[in-house]
């Protein structure tokens, strides 16, 4: 008799740690996932970057409009976009295509967006009234010194030099990066008296919160990796991670133009 209790007890015990192993458990809440944007990869230097891939990716436009479609619906216009610094906003609010571009002075393909696409879109659509470009701040929390080049690029446009020191920061981007000097990169290019306006905007702390808003607004949109443009058009939203090739954009940017 008391040999068959130690066997059920033995049998009961066995079941008892299977279940464990193989139900689910209910009382345990799962960890939340972080909103901190993280690095997607990187890169050959050793570099962490938001998009490390030498080569845009290649997305047939009309691929891009079919999927971006089912996004929720957008601000109606421009006007109804939150927290649009107008020193960092270009072209007109009437435009029927707005942009906004989530960059971070440390990112290499923030860099190379600027330094190639963005050019040529300021040339054939926001200087002739058809976007509408919002510059969005969002340094990643992994790049040491991209916060501080954003405050720098905010100075400089509430003085009228934003292009100026923009190019400046990424022109030479790997430079300050590795030195840390932002102030002596934006420096070299504006004059003494503009150098004191700047320095004193920096110090001053009220351009933190627009940087904060400008983050906290990209992840509404999910923003997880530098660059990310959002394009609004006919209250539909289109995000878009990673950098376009000037002739992808200016085929999408076409058929959002021609829509009706």
């Amino acid at each position: 008799m008391n040999r068959r209790r130690i066997l059920a007890g033995i049998i009961s015990v066995g079941l008892l740690g299977l279940s464990a192993l193989f139900l689910p458990s209910f009382d345990k809440t799962p960890e939340p996932a972080s909103p901190s944007p993280q690095p997607l990869a990187q890169s050959p230097s050793g570099r962490a970057d938001s998009h490390a891939a030498s080569e845009p990716p290649s997305i047939p436009p009309s691929v891009f409009v079919a999927k971006a479609a089912s996004r929720p619906l957008a601000p109606q216009s421009a006007g109804d976009l939150p927290a649009v610094d107008p020193h960092k906003a270009f072209g007109s609010k009437n435009a029927p295509v707005t942009m906004e571009v989530f960059s971070d002075y440390q990112c290499p393909a923030c860099k190379t967006l600027f330094t190639t696409t963005n050019r040529r879109l300021m040339e054939d659509y926001v200087s002739s009234g058809k976007v509408y470009l919002i510059h969005r701040d969002f340094p990643l929390p992994m790049h040491a010194h991209s916060r501080v080049a954003a405050r720098y690029a905010r100075a400089a446009a509430q003085i009228g030099k934003v292009e100026t020191v923009e190019q400046a920061l990424f022109q030479n981007q790997e430079k300050w990066e590795q030195n840390g000097d932002v102030d002596g990169t934006v420096s070299a290019v504006l004059s003494a008296a503009e150098m004191t306006k700047v320095r004193a905007l920096v110090k001053g702390g009220t351009l933190e919160p627009m940087i904060d808003k400008d983050y906290a607004l990209g992840q509404t949109y999910n923003v997880n990796q530098t660059p990310t443009t959002v394009f609004h058009s006919k209250g539909q939203t289109y995000p878009y991670p990673g950098v376009m090739t000037y002739d992808i954009l200016k085929t999408f940017l076409d058929q959002l133009l021609s829509q009706k």
